[in-house]
């Protein structure tokens, strides 16, 4: 191989990577808005768990006497 092929070789790999680069900083990106979004529905679920682990405790309560 002479240099001239070496140097586009090594020209086509530099874009390559780059472009690599450019495609792995987008999905770092959508990787943190995933995990927020997953982040705010783990919350939301709890609350609605303890919502309803509420209004069990007080619906057993008013049929068993207790208030």
């Amino acid at each position: 191989m002479t240099v001239r092929e070496n140097e586009v070789r090594i020209e086509i790999l530099e874009d390559d990577v780059s472009d690599l680069d450019g495609r792995v900083s987008s999905l770092e990106k959508d990787f943190s808005i995933m995990i927020g979004k997953l982040d705010l529905l783990i919350k939301m679920g709890r609350v609605v768990v303890g919502m309803v682990a509420a209004g069990l405790g007080l619906d057993l309560g008013i049929e068993g006497g207790m208030i």
